[in-house]
């Protein structure tokens, strides 16, 4: 996966798609994914671009969303301040964390589209309000395909934040049922101090000559 890297351009219009446009280094071609792209394997792995940090999909009209219960689970402690201690090399995939007890809401959401690979989707959200240090993160998701099987399911394993609750650093794991495999993906911080100037984004860095010039 070394070197892959992904624009995605998410419009308000609630009818409109996506954009999305990777360059793929074992080809050396910029790829634009449509439709079913976006729930196909990333470069042989269990991880797809509509399931990054648990659900990506965009929402639109056809699905259906009901709350199916909102109750306690054990779910990986939220880092504050920013947990920096995780090692792939000297931990492997999966290391001890500590654990805690949290409200979730769990949804169910309803696809209504054949074409589309999962029928539907249950996603478990932090359910503590942001007053009482809630943060509304996806901690767990699971995906059903077509005949209404479960596939698949990923989410969070170790989640840190700043002080001021900003999301800094994730370890990913991605599961398929159906094939017996699982993918791990530690994660770059995606929040910085003073960002802007450590990290000044440009009109284009929106633009596939600028994901060329990220991508070499």
């Amino acid at each position: 996966m070394k070197g892959f890297i992904q624009l995605r351009t998410r419009y308000w219009e609630i009818g409109k798609a996506d954009e999305s446009y990777a360059y793929i280094p074992a080809i050396r071609r910029v790829r634009r994914l449509t439709g079913v792209d976006n729930t196909d394997p990333l470069l042989g792995s269990d991880c797809v671009p509509d399931d990054f940090e648990v659900w990506r999909q965009k929402l639109d009209s056809r699905m259906k969303i009901r709350v199916l219960e909102h109750r306690d689970f054990l779910v990986p402690k939220m880092y504050v301040p920013f947990y920096d201690g995780y090692n792939y090399k000297k931990h492997g995939p999966c290391f001890q964390v500590e654990w805690e007890i949290r409200p979730q809401w769990v949804l169910e959401i309803k696809i209504n589209d054949p074409n589309y690979a999962y029928s539907k989707r249950i996603i478990y959200i932090d359910g503590v309000s942001l007053g009482k240090g809630g943060n509304f993160r996806l901690n767990w998701g699971e995906q059903y395909d077509q005949k209404g099987r479960l596939w698949k399911s990923g989410g969070h394993m170790t989640p840190s934040a700043d002080k001021q609750g900003f999301q800094r650093m994730f370890n990913y794991v991605y599961m398929n049922y159906q094939t017996d495999h699982y993918t791990v993906v530690s994660c770059s911080p995606d929040h910085v101090e003073d960002f802007a100037k450590v990290f000044p984004l440009k009109d284009e860095f929106f633009t596939i000559k600028g994901l060329l010039k990220r991508a070499q």
